[in-house]
């Protein structure tokens, strides 16, 4: 937790770089984790969350020193608490796994004091639903296993039961196997207790 300022708190899975988690970082909400399986993506969410620290405490200039190569990526990071940093959980959420980050994002919450999670936002792996995924391996998005990666987000709801979630995603989803994974996905986060509402956005906006 980075200060009291914070009004609302989130977790961020399936993180990537930190798309999602900068317009939440922008409004002023609390990262409680950030859940990312590639280590280059974690320490992209590491330097971005030494930013936002850094910002809050009026002192950017560090910040700017480590972009100019000035100061190496360790000293920028030795610069912000530790809790910080350990709040980017570099680790692939599947069935052997999100056992072992509930306990770590549980000891995160109990050490800051957090009863209760605002909103989990992420956005599961794309490749397995985009159309230009399908067109370049027509017989392989079958098989895929990032297809099923929404049931390990629907545990995080079911853990947390934050008060609403943000499911971000590629529009070939709504129309991967004629519609029958929106479905599926759709039934899921239901199961655990949420109503659902989806529409196309352009980033841009």
């Amino acid at each position: 937790m980075f200060t009291k300022e914070y009004k609302y708190n989130f977790i961020d899975v399936f993180s990537g770089a930190g798309g999602l988690s900068e317009g939440f970082f922008n409004c002023n909400f609390n990262p409680i984790a950030h859940v990312e399986m590639n280590s280059y993506a974690a320490d992209t969410l590491k330097t971005r969350s030494c930013y936002y620290y850094l910002k809050k405490a009026d002192n950017l200039d560090y910040y700017y020193e480590y972009l100019r190569g000035n100061i190496t990526r360790e000293t920028l990071y030795n610069l912000v608490p530790e809790d910080v940093l350990s709040a980017v959980i570099n680790e692939e959420i599947a069935d052997k796994t999100y056992k072992r980050i509930f306990n770590i994002i549980d000891g995160i919450m109990e050490k800051d004091n957090i009863r209760e999670v605002d909103v989990l936002i992420g956005g599961p792996p794309c490749q397995a639903y985009s159309l230009v995924g399908r067109a370049s391996v027509p017989d392989g998005m079958e098989k895929d296993p990032r297809n099923d990666l929404y049931i390990q987000y629907a545990r995080f709801l079911k853990k947390y039961k934050p008060k609403m979630f943000v499911f971000e995603n590629v529009p070939g989803m709504l129309t991967a196997k004629k519609g029958l994974i929106w479905k599926r996905i759709q039934q899921r986060l239901r199961t655990v207790g949420y109503n659902i509402e989806y529409r196309l956005v352009n980033a841009y906006d």
